[in-house]
């Protein structure tokens, strides 16, 4: 079903309006600013206080080119977050994902999203549980079987990002463009790709810049195989997990969705996710494939499998490389988890190499 932005804030907020999409009288509305330690590309919270605290509570969040330096890179001249939600794409996700989306509204040159406040399941920068991690890629699987190969996502309406700003938003290019702005991360991108020469053998760093100043290889490379849905920040700031009744996936923040293969997922997540992972990422892989085997059936075919795995893991790198260098040397981020991220250097190194022989 696909559904209408409000024109304003002020009216999306207004309590009669609240109070019929809510399913509760709202007699009372107040916002306050709100700081979010992982929101670092432009965005604005605000909280939304209901009947003084009493009603259910809300996030406003303000997105629009002009402060979102993430938007820019990734083309994101419609704001896909709301357009999934305005075409009803998030209406069609599996059981096993809730998208907290109440409703969105045009504001000035940008767009508002109100959402339920969920801060409460937010998972926390700490190793996941088994079961939460087995929940989290189940849901993964759900969701990529659901839009499995599905003519929606060439909707051009959705404002999908292409596969090529996926590889290109955190790249060099991108840092030098956003670096003068407000946020630390481009800075960041910069100085951890500035290390890459060092930090990796030659084979892979060559590799790695080469695609980042170029990444269309790797993107016809991925055309050949199957796509899906993917939501394309798989991280846990943007997860939660909703324990009541139905267990399931509380998924945020869909600015960078992505019609690809299963694996750009996989990729993503698994470079970002690492140090909080309850088991080896070729034990995260294997449990995903098993999921994805089961929902997809007779759709699923190792003769696509293996490749678009391999040049999943090899995108993974080339979108979060920057950061696990810093990481594994001296970046504050990371440090009470140092040994790992060295290591899981060495390991990425391994997957660079083995997708390069799919390109």
């Amino acid at each position: 079903m696909k559904r209408d932005l409000f024109p304003s804030v002020k009216e999306m907020l207004d309590p009669i309006v609240l109070s019929e999409l809510l399913g509760q009288r709202v007699s009372t509305v107040a916002t306050y600013p709100l700081l979010a330690q992982y929101n670092k590309s432009g965005s604005r919270l605000m909280r939304v206080e209901v009947n003084h605290g009493h009603g259910t509570q809300l996030i406003l969040k303000r997105v629009s080119l002009e402060t979102d330096w993430l938007m820019r890179a990734t083309n994101d001249v419609h704001c896909r977050s709301v357009m999934l939600w305005q075409q009803g794409l998030l209406d069609m996700l599996p059981l096993e994902i809730d998208h907290a989306t109440v409703a969105c509204a045009h504001e000035g040159a940008g767009w508002a999203i109100l959402l339920r406040d969920v801060s409460d399941k937010l998972l926390p920068n700490a190793r996941f549980s088994q079961s939460g991690n087995e929940l989290m890629l189940d849901a993964m699987a759900a969701l990529h079987a659901t839009f499995f190969e599905s003519p929606l996502l060439a909707t051009p309406k959705l404002g999908l990002c292409q596969v090529c700003d996926v590889y290109s938003m955190f790249s060099p290019p991108t840092g030098k463009r956003e670096a003068e702005g407000p946020d630390e991360v481009p800075q960041r991108i910069l100085e951890g790709w500035e290390m890459v020469n060092t930090a990796v053998p030659a084979d892979v760093a060559d590799l790695i810049l080469a695609l980042l100043e170029e990444p269309k290889p790797l993107c016809d490379a991925l055309k050949q195989y199957p796509h899906t849905l993917v939501h394309g920040d798989w991280r846990h700031a943007n997860q939660g997990l909703e324990r009541n009744g139905h267990s399931r996936l509380i998924l945020l923040d869909w600015q960078l969705a992505v019609a690809a293969p299963p694996a750009v997922e996989l990729g993503r997540g698994l470079g970002t996710n690492s140090a909080l992972l309850p088991v080896s990422k070729e034990e995260a892989i294997a449990f995903y494939k098993q999921r994805l085997v089961v929902r997809l059936g007779s759709r699923f075919d190792e003769s696509w499998w293996e490749p678009q795995l391999a040049l999943g893991l090899l995108g993974g790198f080339l979108q979060d490389g920057w950061a696990i260098v810093l990481k594994a040397t001296h970046w504050h981020v990371g440090a009470e988890a140092r040994e790992h991220w060295q290591a899981d250097l060495s390991w990425w190194t391994e997957q660079v190499r083995a997708g390069e022989k799919w390109l």
